[in-house]
């Protein structure tokens, strides 16, 4: 038993020698010579790709996750007490196009938009009805009907699906974002 082993062992041994023969040897081998004028390309920045996100909107079957800065307006703006406002941007999964996202949670008035670049691409439904929820410093929207290309004058747009929204608000900046 022991020699079928040992013949074995041999042969594989044999075998490996014979590729390592064949791929040269070890003065063969030759490494680009990098000169103190020798551009090497640039890392990408870290942070783009890693960026802690609080939260996600989920429009259809596109899931988008966003940095937010959550905001408490208190009475400035006609906001009362409980309102909030939360600013999410991020990248398109996709395309990589600059994403923004606009959730306003004021008594009675609640909207949650959707901006691809310069763009408003997904509002929540104006027909329906949204609630917008804060609890432990989470706001929450679940079935929200989004369309897209709303007319403001008649509220109609096309159909872009149903989905939900998530945002951890670990602190929040005073007043309304800026351009508010």
């Amino acid at each position: 038993m022991n020699f079928w082993r040992y013949f074995v062992f041999l042969g594989s041994l044999a075998v490996a020698m014979l590729m390592v023969g064949a791929c040269g040897s070890a003065g063969d081998v030759s490494f680009p010579q990098v000169s103190s004028s020798t551009t090497l390309p640039s890392m990408p920045n870290p942070a783009e790709y890693f960026a802690p996100n609080n939260g996600w909107i989920q429009v259809g079957g596109l899931t988008l996750d966003l940095v937010f800065t959550c905001y408490a307006p208190g009475a400035g703006a006609g906001a009362g007490a409980g309102d909030l406002v939360a600013v999410g941007v991020g990248k398109h999964p996709v395309s990589g196009r600059a994403v923004k996202a606009l959730i306003q949670g004021f008594l009675g008035r609640p909207y949650v938009g959707v901006m691809l670049g310069d763009e408003v691409v997904y509002e929540a439904a104006l027909e329906d009805p949204l609630e917008v929820y804060m609890h432990n410093d989470k706001i929450t929207a679940g079935a929200i009907r989004w369309q897209e290309d709303v007319d403001l004058k008649s509220g109609e747009g096309e159909s872009a699906g149903f989905g939900a929204l998530f945002v951890d608000c670990p602190s929040y900046q005073s007043g309304l974002p800026d351009g508010y």
